[in-house]
C-alpha cells in the first residue's frame, strides 16, 4: 500500500528534475533577452561617485585654496540656517558656528582641516562633538556633505560663501 502511494511523488519528482535538466539558466535566458532587445534610443544615464570626481585645481603657487570668511550655511534638511565664520592657516581651519534660524542655541567652536577638496569640520557642543565631512565645489564657493555625532545621522551640511572677495577697483575719476 505505501508503494502505490509514493508512485506518483517518485514520477512528480522524476517529472520536476527533467524539467530542471531540459531548461535554461537564469544567467542564459537573461544573455538571450538582451541579444534580442533593441538597443534603446535614449542614452543609459551614468550614475557618478565622489570616484568620478577629481578635485578642483589648486591655484598655482598658493597651495591649498583659502577658506577664511563667512560661510551661510543650511543644515537638517534646511530646518536651521546660519552662518559660520572660519579663518585659515595652511590646512587648518578654525572658527565660530551661529545658527540664527530653526533653534536657539549659544554659538560654537568649530575645527578642521583642507585636503584638496576634501573638508572635515569638527563643531564643538559643550562635551559633545559633532562631525561633517564636506566637498569644496571647483569654483571655490560651495562645500556640501553630510554630518554624524551628537544628535546626528548622516545629516546634511550644505554651505555658501558670503562675501565673495571681488577685485578691488580704482574709484571712478571725478575729471573727465
Amino acid at each position: 500500500m505505501s508503494a502505490v502511494r509514493s508512485v506518483p511523488r517518485v514520477g512528480l519528482v522524476l517529472l520536476l528534475v527533467s524539467g530542471l535538466c531540459a531548461g535554461q539558466s537564469l544567467g542564459d535566458a537573461a544573455r538571450q533577452n538582451r541579444q534580442q532587445k533593441k538597443p534603446s534610443a535614449t542614452p543609459a544615464k551614468k550614475v557618478y561617485t565622489t570616484d568620478d570626481m577629481s578635485d578642483p585645481a589648486p591655484t598655482p603657487g598658493k597651495g591649498p585654496r583659502d577658506l577664511s570668511g563667512t560661510w551661510s550655511f543650511t543644515h537638517f534638511d534646511d530646518r536651521f540656517q546660519g552662518s559660520i565664520i572660519l579663518s585659515q592657516s595652511g590646512s587648518t581651519l578654525q572658527g565660530t558656528w551661529h545658527t540664527s534660524s530653526g533653534k536657539s542655541e549659544p554659538d560654537s567652536s568649530v575645527t578642521g582641516s583642507v585636503d584638496g577638496a576634501a573638508v572635515t569640520l569638527y563643531r564643538s557642543l559643550g562635551p559633545n562633538q559633532q562631525s561633517y565631512s564636506l566637498t569644496l565645489s571647483a569654483d571655490g564657493n560651495r562645500l556640501d556633505g553630510f554630518g554624524e555625532g551628537f544628535f546626528l545621522h548622516h545629516t546634511n551640511l550644505n554651505m555658501t560663501r558670503s562675501g565673495v572677495a571681488k577685485p578691488a577697483t580704482a574709484p571712478p575719476s571725478a575729471t573727465r
